[in-house]
């Protein structure tokens, strides 16, 4: 059971696009493994006007010989009064077949719905390589280059996108002591028909063992995109820390 209490910052995930290698949860070199957990949260705050938010959260995971299938599902709602406040989800699908011990096939869908970020839908299906550029001991790093399909469904302008992009990432984790990791995650998404019209979003996390159960964090993320819709902001970052207990 893991317990968080934040030191400062913000709780924050990419507003565009969904960070999945920091979710990977399963080795597909295991024989035979299940994995799943499911969260609900709930809670009501009255200080003049009355505050609920309601969190959902979903994943199960199953490795069977070289073939690994997960899936995520997020979703997130707050309301102020009798207003909704913020209003997003999404449901993340995604299979891999490991080729050798560096290449493995993927292929993924998506389903996606932000109300703060004006999109009503935004749907996606990808497929290609996934390379193990890093395999040492206590040190591992991840190449992947996917084709990508997307559709959007935006509100403010009421407009509708059938893109075809490239999803690249560059990931890594290091364990450089016993006591320290440094992961990297790094996402590229341009349009195929111009890469001017790109998406970029990147997280680094560093955890530091204070004891065997106690563990300090930071986390920097950022995102950038060319082409969001009205009234939405281009940049977005944060830096959280925290306190993480184990037991």
């Amino acid at each position: 059971m893991l317990c968080l209490l934040c030191l400062s910052g913000a709780q924050w995930t990419f507003a565009q696009i969904v960070n999945i290698e920091d979710q990977r949860k399963l080795d597909p070199q295991d024989t035979i493994a299940w994995f799943g957990q499911v969260g609900l949260q709930y809670s009501i705050v009255q200080n003049g006007d009355q505050v609920s938010q309601t969190k959902f959260n979903a994943r199960f995971d199953r490795v069977y010989n070289r073939h690994l299938v997960f899936s995520i599902t997020n979703y997130n709602l707050v309301n102020i009064g009798s207003e909704k406040f913020i209003n997003d989800g999404f449901q993340h699908l995604r299979y891999n077949y490991q080729m050798s011990k560096r290449w493995t096939y993927e292929a993924f869908a998506q389903a996606q719905y932000n109300e703060r970020l004006n999109l009503r839908l935004r749907t996606l299906l990808g497929t290609g390589p996934r390379y193990a550029w890093l395999t040492k001991e206590n040190y591992e790093g991840f190449l992947g280059i996917l084709y990508m399909y997307e559709y959007s469904d935006e509100s403010a302008p009421d407009r509708e996108f059938h893109d075809h992009r490239m999803s690249s990432y560059l990931s890594f984790e290091l364990h450089p002591k016993p006591y320290l990791t440094i992961a990297s995650t790094n996402y590229f998404q341009p349009l195929l028909t111009d890469f001017g019209d790109f998406r970029v979003a990147s997280q680094t996390r560093v955890n530091f063992n204070i004891t065997a159960k106690l563990f300090f964090t930071t986390t920097f993320n950022f995102t950038y995109d060319t082409a969001v819709p009205e009234g939405v902001v281009n940049t977005i970052y944060s830096l959280t820390n925290g306190i993480r207990f184990m037991f």
